[in-house]
């Protein structure tokens, strides 16, 4: 199955997330800015990659403007956020406030831990962070957001990686590593 990783992420795990699915399965890696959505139909299966800010997909856009391309292809959805896996309902808001119905239905996905460091984002999302923890009532969800954190492992792609080699994916012969199909 001709497969491929298309991401948008916005301070770096998401990315580190794709390159490592992109290196163990052999596949392309692109940035969802860097591929032409005719250049879709060249592929079986699209895994695609996305953070979470304030509540919304990085690759929410994306997702809907090639919808219509992404019909009848095997699709993987990972989302990398600060979130801990036992907040299943905000999970799944965010998960239907950001993926289609219809791709929803047949996606498989996947929340992958995220990062925060301080120092590496922008003074606005500084600021956004200590405004959240300000009007948060649950104590644990406050220190979240207060303190750094650094949960990005390469073990939380196991089970995805599993998945995707049952699947059967490879690179296609005829993708090069700019981003294009031939």
């Amino acid at each position: 199955m001709k497969s491929i990783v298309i991401y948008k992420g916005k301070y770096g795990a998401t990315a580190r997330y794709a390159e490592w699915l992109g290196n163990t399965l052999q596949i392309p890696v692109v940035d969802a800015e860097n591929i032409a959505r005719e250049n879709l139909g060249a592929f079986d299966c699209v895994v695609m990659g996305s953070s979470v800010y304030i509540g919304k997909l990085q690759l929410k856009s994306w997702i809907k403007e090639n919808q219509s391309y992404l019909e009848e292809k095997a699709l993987y959805l990972f989302i990398v956020c600060g979130t801990p896996p036992d907040q299943k309902a905000v999970l799944q808001k965010i998960v239907n406030d950001n993926v289609p119905p219809e791709i929803r239905e047949r996606c498989k996905i996947y929340f992958l831990p995220g990062r925060v460091i301080r120092k590496n984002i922008s003074a606005i999302d500084r600021l956004l962070l200590r405004m959240g923890a300000f009007v948060t009532r649950d104590p644990l969800e406050k220190q979240r957001m207060l303190h750094d954190f650094d949960k990005v492992n390469i073990q939380a792609l196991y089970p995805m990686i599993q998945d995707l080699r049952l699947e059967n994916v490879r690179e296609p012969a005829d993708f090069t590593a700019a981003g294009s199909a031939k």
